[in-house]
């Protein structure tokens, strides 16, 4: 009866102040209810917000955020968010701006300690992005324009654009786009920049929002630039013609012709304003359309039914404060879509890595953005290593990753720039870049292959310490790939050599075996097997004190099939020409009831035999 008598927010309110100090604590309560609930507490909350109880329902949003927070355990926790958002909204509706203010930044610092833990970037973090935004609003209100400046800064930090493309003048204070000659405001009169979102590719958007309050409610200006490769078809005269066609077909309304134009020169532009609904109430919506060279801009703006003059006004301002000194084209003669097409088509031909290499030099002039850059500079550093010039390679590749990893939209290629980019260290004597960059490959290689395994940071290997197996990232020339589940190759990336090897197989007799054996070399590897010749080998342990593994090495004699004979022999992936084996060698190890095997082909040379030999005595089985 006393549990069903007492409100949820007091049930959170006792639950705050039970977290805190003794001398605060309630023992009678304490004993009688039950820790609260998360989303019990945001019902709550939105309850007494709807009924206009904001004192109270701030009181329970905070008390459900914190709740979130603890039974999420450090996780991602929607309670935790949508309560953070409704508090800083509450906190705001009563004119409490500077703690509104507090409340975001607290929600971010926690935030940001979350992705810290958890070694992730917090870069673009929408969270994080539209709380910064919230705070910006919230300090504009109180007044605390360094607070705008400081939080605006942070904004641009966590978004981290391109500095090629991007700067930001704290002095001025203005936000720089360099590649379309534009510049914008931070703020200017009671505009505030509020969110920032560049493009991060050629066909994308750059976004940016402009808030302020009006009388009537919220007036808000959302600007989108973005470049239009296919404007280049579009004369001069043809966009005045749809222009003229346009004002044929539409008479501007009183609100059209309230709203201010844009003057920039060559700028064909398109107006456009109607009644609308914002959160489920009427406002007003203008739309501006304009082109200008082969960029286009949108700028959408709403407000209130009864702030039509006010709004005008405040666009002017806006719009005086916009500089747009030009429209520089973004590539010479042919698009960058339609080059890259080509580099791709030529690319997949077979040898055909070195005419899209030559192809992605031409294009390099016209690469702004760093999935363009990335794409060409790995086709150009791995046609140099494949030419064995590693110093122009790694300097290719060294331009690549780090251009891949703005935009991971090429999961092939980025791999072939960490792999290739990887081999080159280590012929070069850089262990440190080669390790770095061997486990940026396999960690981005995750699969079946790799569940249950991990790379340890003391540690060059991929580690299952279920099984007691370690498998070193490299051995000489050969670097580990992952292929399906407990399957993975020892590759020489520059000859094709491959070592296949297998993890947790069961344990059966010699002579299923040797039947399961010859029965794959024959169908997989078009190899008839002869001979056997059988030895013992003493296999590494991983761990100290398992249980003891026995070691067999089998080697066959082999031929090739008579109807593969004359067929291609070259490495599916890298295009290598692979020898034909005279041998076959196995590696079998077997440890309580499960089997680890490594095969190699064994060629004329007695270095194929040296190099697997190292192979098998560097895995601790």
């Amino acid at each position: 009866m006393f549990n069903r008598a007492i409100p949820l927010v007091l049930v959170a309110a006792v639950w705050l102040l039970s977290s805190s100090s003794g001398a605060w604590a309630v023992p009678t309560v304490q004993a009688q209810v039950r820790p609260p609930d998360a989303a019990g507490l945001m019902r709550e909350a939105q309850r007494l917000s709807r009924e206009g109880s904001l004192t109270e329902a701030t009181v329970s949003a905070r008390a459900a955020m914190e709740a979130g927070r603890q039974g999420s355990g450090g996780a991602f926790d929607f309670t935790e968010l949508e309560a953070g958002d409704l508090l800083v909204d509450l906190l705001h509706k009563q004119g409490r701006y500077d703690e509104a203010r507090r409340a975001a930044e607290e929600q971010i610092a926690y935030w940001e300690q979350q992705t810290a833990a958890m070694a992730r970037s917090n870069r673009r973090d929408p969270r994080i992005t539209s709380m910064l935004g919230r705070a910006i609003e919230a300090s504009m209100m109180a007044g605390e324009k360094a607070h705008v400046a400081r939080l605006q800064e942070k904004l641009f930090a966590v978004v981290r654009p391109d500095p090629g493309q991007w700067r930001l003048s704290s002095d001025e204070p203005r936000l720089r786009y360099n590649l379309a000659d534009f510049s914008m405001p931070l703020t200017v009169g009671q505009w505030k920049l509020t969110k920032f979102q560049p493009a991060e590719k050629r066909d994308s958007h750059t976004l940016v929002l402009y808030t302020q309050a009006l009388p009537g409610g919220r007036l808000s200006a959302e600007i989108s630039l973005s470049y239009d490769e296919d404007q280049r078809k579009v004369s001069a005269a043809e966009r005045q013609a749809q222009l003229s066609a346009y004002r044929e077909r539409h008479t501007p309304n009183a609100l059209e012709v309230a709203m201010p134009d844009l003057a920039f020169d060559g700028l064909t532009a398109f107006k456009r304003g109607e009644p609308s609904e914002c959160e489920g109430e009427e406002c007003i919506n203008v739309h501006w359309l304009t082109y200008r060279g082969d960029w286009r801009m949108d700028i959408d703006i709403t407000f209130g039914l009864r702030d039509e003059a006010q709004a005008a006004e405040q666009m002017r301002q806006l719009f005086c404060a916009l500089n747009w000194h030009s429209a520089p084209p973004l590539f010479r003669e042919r698009p960058m879509a339609r080059q890259i097409r080509d580099i791709e088509v030529v690319a997949s031909l077979e040898d055909g890595v070195a005419k899209a290499a030559e192809l992605a030099k031409q294009a390099l002039p016209d690469a702004h953005f760093s999935a363009e850059i990335a794409l060409l500079q790995t086709y150009i550093g791995v046609s140099q290593y494949q030419r064995a010039d590693f110093d122009a390679a790694r300097q290719a590749l060294g331009l690549a990753v780090p251009a891949w990893e703005e935009t991971f939209s090429n999961e092939i290629l980025y791999r072939s720039a960490l792999d290739h980019g990887a081999d080159i260290a280590y012929r070069q004597g850089r262990s440190q870049d080669a390790v770095a960059l061997n486990r940026k490959l396999i960690e981005w290689q995750e699969s079946d292959a790799t569940l249950g395994w991990a790379v340890p940071k003391d540690e060059n290997a991929l580690v299952n310490n279920r099984k007691g197996v370690h498998l070193p990232l490299r051995v000489g020339d050969y670097r580990l790939r992952p292929d399906t589940q407990g399957r993975f190759y020892y590759e020489n990336l520059q000859t094709g050599a491959q070592l296949g090897l297998t993890v947790g197989m069961p344990v059966s007799s010699d002579q299923e075996l040797e039947s399961t054996l010859r029965s794959f070399m024959s169908k997989n590897l078009n190899l008839q097997a002869a001979g056997l010749h059988k030895t013992t080998f003493s296999p590494r342990s991983a761990v100290h004190g398992a249980a003891p593994a026995t070691g067999h090495k089998w080697e066959f004699e082999v031929s090739p099939l008579p109807e593969a004979q004359g067929s291609s022999s070259a490495d599916p992936v890298t295009d290598a020409s692979r020898k034909t084996p005279t041998k076959m060698a196995f590696w079998i190890v077997d440890r309580n009831e499960h089997r680890s095997m490594l095969r190699a082909p064994v060629t004329d040379s007695g270095r194929s035999r040296t190099e697997a030999d190292q192979i098998a005595q560097a895995l601790s089985w």
